[in-house]
């Protein structure tokens, strides 16, 4: 009976162990994930304030996309977005 104990006591302390491992490596994870799809926001953000500034000054579609990378709809549609266009 003391062996069945001690065991489940340590089954117990296994699985809270491995709980708290598992959560730390989720977490570290999750903020692996979330920091690069921010970046990826930030990125795409600045590069639609370029081609907004760009537009105004009367840049054309294709040299905008050169140099913010964005595709000609996008920029067609921020030209749109700012009455641009």
């Amino acid at each position: 009976m003391e062996l069945l104990v001690r065991h489940n006591d340590g089954i117990r302390k296994g699985i809270a162990i491995g709980r708290k491992e598992g959560l730390a490596a989720g977490r570290k994870e999750g903020l692996s994930q979330g920091l690069k799809q921010g970046q990826a926001a930030g990125s795409q953000l600045r590069a639609q304030k370029i081609a907004v500034s760009m537009l105004e000054d009367k840049a054309s579609i294709a040299l905008i996309s050169k140099y913010t990378g964005l595709s000609e709809q996008e920029i067609r549609s921020l030209a749109k977005e700012h009455n641009l266009l």
